[in-house]
């Protein structure tokens, strides 16, 4: 299997514009149709019953085995012991930690040789912060999303809302490969990489036509607009 950084130098050299993600599949029908559309990258949300769009460990196994493009699973706040169970099964090229992981739970998991993708989420200096934080501690790509929360819960992604750009733009100018996420979308997404300059766009909501599925004019739609800023 590829490792992480063989595959970036694969995917990076195919064009100057960002690598796509399309994550929260929940079906081997839309990661069929992600990996058809261009994709680079396939996200699948696991075990977080919270999201509309997680899946079970034995239904990402499923997923990822439908298409040849490399699967990042999507975890929020689970036990180490966990993570290392769903990396050794799913063989993701990365995991995703999308809660509220500390420096020490990337550092456990960057010492059993997996890669990990760190989120800082929310504006402002906050999100300098927390990314400044994984990445010390080993984290080979910084996902900035946005977060919402209220009286009762936190949703910690897919929520259609736009994420802090300027500190995106200052983390991807400093050098690090930043994964752009929360609220993009087809009719944004040029204006984003424009701003940004990301190492890749990750979407959610902005190509579903209903939470957990896809729609394939959306897919298409956003692939084909990050494909041609290529400048």
């Amino acid at each position: 299997m590829d490792t992480f950084k063989t595959i970036f130098d694969k995917n990076q050299s195919k064009s100057t514009a960002p690598l796509v993600k399309i994550c929260g599949t929940t079906s081997s029908r839309d990661a069929i149709l992600a990996a058809d559309a261009g994709a680079d990258y396939l996200g699948i949300i696991v075990e977080h019953p919270p999201s509309p769009r997680s899946v079970s460990l034995e239904k990402a196994v499923e997923i990822a085995a439908s298409v040849s493009i490399p699967v990042v699973a999507v975890v929020v706040n689970l036990p180490l012991s966990r993570l290392l169970k769903i990396a050794g099964v799913l063989l993701p090229v990365a995991l995703q930690l999308h809660g509220d992981e500390d420096a020490d739970m990337v550092s456990a998991l960057c010492a059993q040789k997996i890669a990990v993708w760190g989120v800082a989420a929310g504006v402002g200096e906050a999100v300098s912060q927390r990314a400044g934080v994984l990445l010390r501690a080993g984290s080979e790509a910084i996902v900035v999303d946005a977060r919402t929360a209220d009286s009762q819960k936190i949703i910690y992604g897919g929520t259609g809302h736009i994420s802090d750009w300027n500190v995106a733009r200052k983390l991807a100018q400093d050098g690090n490969r930043v994964v752009l996420a929360g609220g993009l979308a087809p009719e944004n997404v040029a204006r984003a990489i424009e701003e940004v300059r990301p190492w890749m766009v990750d979407v959610v909501s902005g190509v579903e036509s209903e939470k957990g599925r896809k729609d394939e004019r959306e897919v298409r739609a956003f692939v084909a607009a990050v494909r041609n800023n290529n400048n």
